[in-house]
């Protein structure tokens, strides 16, 4: 597998909850579309670009943009009143021999509209929508994290998944998942820990970003990133891979949808297991 253009340390994923700081009211709401990243105009690239510099440090511009010219998809995340870009995630697709395999690039969202769920919803649909084009072809979601936010996203939806804390690794899964993440970052990648220490000029999360608390410790999953990547704040990734069936993508799309409808009932969040 030829390695597509490199994009150092860009671990965010549809799912992760990593932002930015911004002033937007309480009624803020998000809506989310995806389109062809060859369909952006300059003035959305600036804006994507403006969110991305303010969670990261070492940013470039032209790595931005190579990162950006690589992916086919990007979801938009627009405040639905001033429709100003509140986030956005990218999307790669790749056709493998073991099937299609989803990469998820940079993803920021403007710390205002932590919570909700539009982007969950956005990429679920990209999702089923791939999969629903080929019923029998296996479909994977390739992804590397340095925030336990993305991590709990993978270990709460995909039970077909590696590495999780309740269950030994699939050989199988863990074979493609080297391919993939060797092919991608070469000698960065550590098959024995599966972990990516770039060595490249590389963007940084900024410090107190996401940090992990006591609090967020008492979660085994949180535990169980923390421990595999120890050195996550540092900037290394955990190289993860998910095996996405369609009762994993309406099972997780039913969740947020439970979700959304406590919060606005103001009814206490079901405690992760």
């Amino acid at each position: 597998m030829a390695p597509p253009a490199q994009r150092a340390g860009t671990a965010a994923q549809p799912f992760a909850l990593r932002a930015q700081h911004a002033t937007a009211g309480p009624a803020s709401r998000l809506v989310a579309t995806t389109v062809p990243v060859a369909t952006l105009d300059r003035a959305t690239i600036d804006d994507a670009f403006a969110l991305f510099e303010g969670l990261y440090e070492g940013v470039e511009r032209a790595r931005f943009e190579r990162d950006l010219a690589e992916k086919q998809r990007i979801i938009l995340l627009r405040d639905i009143a001033t429709h100003t870009l509140r986030g956005f995630s990218t999307v790669l697709i790749q056709e493998e021999p073991e099937g299609t395999v989803i990469f998820s690039g940079d993803t920021v969202i403007d710390r205002a509209y932590w919570g909700q769920k539009q982007l969950q919803f956005a990429f679920a649909k990209v999702l089923l929508s791939i999969k629903l084009q080929s019923p029998r072809r296996a479909l994977y979601w390739f992804l590397i994290s340095k925030g336990y936010r993305t991590y709990l996203l993978l270990a709460n939806s995909f039970p077909h998944a590696i590495p999780r804390r309740d269950r030994p690794d699939d050989p199988r899964l863990g074979s493609l998942l080297d391919t993939l993440a060797a092919g991608r970052y070469g000698a960065q990648y550590d098959r024995r820990t599966r972990i990516i220490r770039l060595t490249t000029a590389h963007d940084r999360v900024r410090d107190g970003a996401a940090p992990v608390t006591e609090r967020h410790l008492q979660n085994p999953h949180v535990r169980f990133f923390v421990e595999r990547n120890p050195e996550h704040q540092a900037g290394d990734e955990l190289a993860c891979l998910a095996h996405v069936r369609l009762q994993d993508i309406l099972r997780g799309v039913t969740r947020v949808g439970l979700a959304q409808f406590r919060a606005m009932l103001r009814l206490p969040p079901v405690p992760q297991r």
